[in-house]
């Protein structure tokens, strides 16, 4: 992975979260003999005189933007649905962990980024809804002969994701909504003819908890989802999705990623992670083969203090509070993979009362970060007041050195 500076960071986070792009337009076919894939590939180019690119490519971990070439963007076409998800670090990480697991399908080199333009806002909010059974006519009087009963006709398009709820209000016989959010994210390759369409990836953030209410204003009350039914319910609606999809206009045929997210917890302070992940392979309408994802994310020292990682952190830590006479926070964002801890984001929250202090308490942290934190580790130290973020500190996995940035 390549040495990220701050500029890198900054343009990273951009990318992520307001990606300059351009909604694809349809093109009406010129000849009435024209073939059908040939006016779909039509609807998935975007014209090089209305979009370009950045060409430059700050770091081989990110998408390159497609932007318009007034230099705006259009936001996703389901902006704001994410909003609902338990926490603001779920919102983050379900955006950034997706563009990362889509990397495997849609490589960064020759690949570029725009926010999700098929998912309307309607069409999400429908999907999100629970599903809905055919409700009989029940017009017909005591004594009277029932007439021929009629079923509400449901479009099956916008049909609901969640199962249908059964009525109980007691917690262990209720069907909990396991569909919390949808997000989309497409990407597209340069051609002769333009950009293309070669892949959309769709995040479908999931419940491990179910929080409800039986009344409006009423109390909240919890439903623990077991893992085998998040991952067994996330899998069934992936595959609805992956039908669906085809229904949409220009994306009858590109290649769909779908990611099952189990988000955390309102009261965790960690983000959740993908627990699995599929391909709806170009031109299909099913899931050719769901990958399980082994990872976890965890706090120090809220948890997995008894590990070798758990007694670094606890060493640096100590080091840190007995150096400064301040200090009102040490906490670490431990990221495993295949059980391995590969990243670690320490956050370090303090007062300070003059520029020497912030530059002496910095010094100290790359000092004691190098002794006491693990070497083969990616590693980020942020050190935080009232006034915002005073320094920062970057190691990855291959470095031996910290970069060190102390802000004005």
């Amino acid at each position: 992975m390549k040495k990220k500076t701050v500029l890198s960071l900054v343009i990273a986070q951009a990318l992520f979260f307001a990606a300059c792009s351009a909604s694809p337009d349809s093109t009406d076919t010129n000849e009435s003999g024209q073939e059908e894939d040939q006016t779909q590939e039509t609807v998935n180019q975007l014209d090089e005189d209305e979009v370009t690119t950045i060409e430059e490519q700050v770091d081989a971990d990110y998408y390159r933007p497609v932007i318009t070439e007034d230099g705006t963007y259009a936001p996703s076409q389901n902006r704001g649905i994410t909003r609902s998800l338990n926490s603001s670090v779920n919102m983050r990480m379900f955006e950034i962990d997706l563009m990362r697991h889509s990397q495997t399908y849609f490589p960064t080199d020759d690949h570029f980024f725009q926010e999700g333009q098929y998912l309307s806002s309607d069409l999400v909010s429908n999907w999100l809804r629970r599903e809905q059974l055919p409700q009989e006519n029940e017009n017909a009087k005591e004594g009277e002969e029932a007439e021929t009963e009629e079923v509400e006709e449901i479009d099956e398009q916008m049909q609901g994701l969640n199962p249908p709820e059964n009525n109980s209000e007691n917690s262990e016989d209720r069907v909990p909504n396991v569909l919390n959010s949808i997000l989309e994210q497409n990407f597209y390759v340069q051609t002769e003819n333009g950009l293309e369409l070669a892949g959309v990836s769709i995040g479908l953030a999931l419940n491990s908890v179910d929080y409800y209410q039986l009344e409006q204003f009423g109390a909240t009350y919890e439903q623990e989802i077991p893992r085998e039914k998040v991952l067994e319910e996330g899998q069934r609606m992936g595959e609805e999705v992956a039908s669906r999809i085809r229904n949409i206009e220009g994306l009858e045929n590109v290649p769909v990623m779908i990611g099952l997210y189990e988000q955390s917890t309102q009261d965790d302070l960690a983000p959740g992670t993908f627990i699995a992940e599929g391909l709806v392979e170009e031109g299909e309408s099913t899931v050719s083969d769901w990958t399980m994802i082994n990872e976890d994310r965890i706090v120090f020292p809220l948890e997995g203090m008894q590990s070798a990682e758990g007694n670094n952190f606890a060493n640096f830590r100590s080091e840190v509070e007995g150096f400064f006479p301040n200090v009102s926070g040490v906490t670490g964002l431990g990221h495993y993979i295949e059980d391995q801890l590969m990243n670690l984001e320490i956050t370090i929250t303090t007062q300070f009362y003059g520029k020497g202090e912030i530059i002496a308490f910095t010094q100290f942290l790359n000092e004691a970060g190098k002794t006491y934190l693990p070497g083969n580790v990616s590693t980020q130290i942020n050190v935080e007041s009232l006034n915002g973020m005073e320094s920062y500190l970057n190691r990855e996995a291959d470095q031996e050195d910290y970069e060190v940035y102390i802000f004005n």
